[in-house]
């Protein structure tokens, strides 16, 4: 027999995991509440008050966990209606850079368009894409890790070249694979990723967009997509928190042989990266 949604979240409250605040259990039911079905798209939820009536949970905490909700683009606010549970997220197409290794092989990857914008500023970006002007177009994608935690996207690419993904629509763009969809668009061929990492504290405005601690550490990746006519297509940046799995980028690498011997770590130097 499938539980009712409030029986989905008495459970994970009930349970609670070690080191796991309120709100964190409360975010959990409400997601397994969701992937069962007991929780159907479109449907709207119960008001704050309500929820504080029939779950053993604070306003405060119910707030915390719609929040996080919000912000993973499961449950949607409309004002003056309420809040109601979103249409399912968009699969990102072929994540060759934000592919983690759990338990069982690679962790579903789920993406959100932030925004779209048009580059004044010069940066690692603006010599290889020829910026000239406000030629550059930053792409902004929140990307969920199997909705355990968040990475951010930042994709550079030159509009005269590619004008279409100004104007793509929002729900293709935030699950395309850009190089593949510049390949089918423009014929686009890359032969190679130039990549490098970092590792600093993460800025206030990324720890803001990926929902981490003031002092949270993370990898900075930066990818370069070159073409075999040795022009970039791309120039990528990625926004990775510290987390227990493997972040693997070799098109070569089989998830399901190695999650077997693949260890867990939480261990800041926990991220191993292959050139492609």
């Amino acid at each position: 027999m499938t539980m009712t949604w409030r029986e989905s979240v008495l459970r994970k409250l009930n349970q609670p995991v070690a080191g796991m605040p309120k709100h964190g259990g409360l975010y959990a039911g409400f997601v397994e509440a969701i992937e069962s079905g007991a929780l159907k798209p479109g449907q709207k939820l119960p008001t704050e008050t309500a929820l504080a009536e029939q779950l053993p949970v604070s306003i405060g905490t119910i707030q915390r966990a719609l929040g996080s909700l919000v912000s993973e683009g499961l449950v949607v606010r409309r004002r003056g209606a309420g809040s109601f549970v979103a249409h399912p997220q968009h699969l990102l197409e072929h994540p060759l850079h934000c592919r983690f290794v759990g338990p069982h092989g690679f962790l579903p990857v789920y993406s959100q368009l932030i925004g779209r914008k048009l580059m004044k500023a010069r940066g690692p970006w603006s010599a290889p894409l020829n910026q000239n002007g406000q030629s550059v177009l930053r792409i902004d994608r929140k990307i969920s890790i199997n909705r355990e935690f968040n990475v951010l996207s930042r994709i550079y690419v030159d509009l005269l070249r590619f004008p279409l993904l100004m104007t793509c629509p929002p729900n293709e763009l935030a699950s395309a694979n850009i190089k593949l969809l510049l390949a089918k668009h423009y014929r686009v061929a890359i032969s190679h990723i130039e990549q490098s990492m970092t590792m600093a504290p993460l800025s206030p405005t990324l720890q803001r967009v990926i929902e981490v601690p003031p002092d949270a550490v993370g990898a900075k990746m930066e990818l370069l997509a070159v073409e075999t006519s040795g022009m970039t297509a791309m120039y990528q940046e990625l926004y990775v928190p510290t987390n227990p799995y493997r972040l693997v980028v070799s098109d070569k690498f089989s998830a399901t042989e190695d999650a077997s011997t693949t260890t867990t770590t939480k261990a800041k130097s926990v991220h191993q990266f292959s050139r492609l």
